[in-house]
């Protein structure tokens, strides 16, 4: 949501037993949802490569400290 071009966008599990999630995502018009929804995943793997460095690089002045 933190895209200026998404409105709404949202998930749905349809029942825990199938391997489905559903996205529905509303965009202003500028851009198709496809090219949100791929610039998010895109955003989020940039995000979790940051959160594991800054982790592993704790984990590793913890064990020296040790």
């Amino acid at each position: 949501m933190k895209d200026a071009r998404v409105e709404f966008c949202g998930y749905s599990v349809p029942h825990p037993s199938e391997d489905k999630i559903n996205f529905r995502i509303q965009t202003n018009g500028t851009c198709s949802a496809e090219d949100a929804l791929r610039q998010g995943l895109s955003n989020l793997n940039d995000m979790t490569g940051v959160i594991l460095n800054v982790f592993e690089e704790a984990l590793e002045k913890h064990r020296k400290s040790n």
